[in-house]
């Protein structure tokens, strides 16, 4: 019995076998073609993997197209453009800003107060601005080596006021001195400047710029 079990399984692979369809030469090649195909584009898939993961290494983190080491660990940073339309010559000569003082008169009678005047002037080839306000200005009178009066001892509410003074251009400002003197921090003074032909001597100053002395009488 085990034999004839035996018998019909044989027979039934071999028919199976004679009505399989048989695979033609071209067929086959074909189908080679294909696995050879996959197999490269594997292999090539790997080595891409391989340089891209190799760069990733040399590289390093911060490393960029075009980049280099800078001197001690630090970037050199370039320098600002200039300015378009702006030529070198263009820029505040502080040499060429002028102060000079004056008074409305050479000689004051006994019930006149003189009228301090003082003005700034730009000299130079281009603008500058200038702090005119009235916390730059100082107007001191003195006789020989005694400070008879210095505006800024009793200065209220100073100001400041920049102004671009263009080359020749100047601004004034004027004070009206009472014939009284002053002292530091705006201490009362009993005495009285002197009179009777007196002279004195005035100089104004506008921020780090002064003017030439100026002489005048009181009679």
């Amino acid at each position: 019995m085990g034999k004839t079990g035996n018998s019909g399984h044989s027979g039934a692979a071999a028919d199976a076998a004679a009505h399989r369809p048989k695979v033609s030469a071209k067929v086959y090649r074909r189908r080679r073609l294909v696995v050879l195909v996959l197999v490269l584009l594997v292999i090539g898939g790997l080595v891409a993997g391989g340089f891209f993961i190799a760069g990733l290494v040399c590289s390093g983190p911060d490393a960029g197209p075009g980049s280099e080491p800078a001197a001690n660990g630090s970037t050199a940073k370039p320098n600002p453009p200039a300015k378009p339309g702006t030529p070198p010559s263009a820029v505040c000569d502080e040499a060429g800003i002028k102060v000079s003082a004056a008074t409305d008169k050479p000689s004051y009678g006994p019930d006149e107060s003189p009228i301090l005047t003082l003005r700034v002037t730009n000299t130079g080839q281009a603008p500058c601005d200038i702090n005119v306000g009235t916390s730059q200005m100082q107007y001191q009178i003195t006789s020989g080596a005694d400070v008879i009066f210095n505006s800024r001892d009793c200065q209220l509410d100073s100001t400041d006021l920049v102004k671009n003074l263009k080359p020749g251009a100047s601004e004034t400002a004027n004070f009206v001195w009472q014939v009284k003197r002053s002292s530091p921090e705006c201490a009362k003074v009993e005495a009285a400047p002197g009179r009777g032909g007196a002279t004195y001597v005035l100089v104004a100053t506008m921020g780090k710029w002064s003017s030439e002395k100026v002489t005048f009488t009181l009679n």
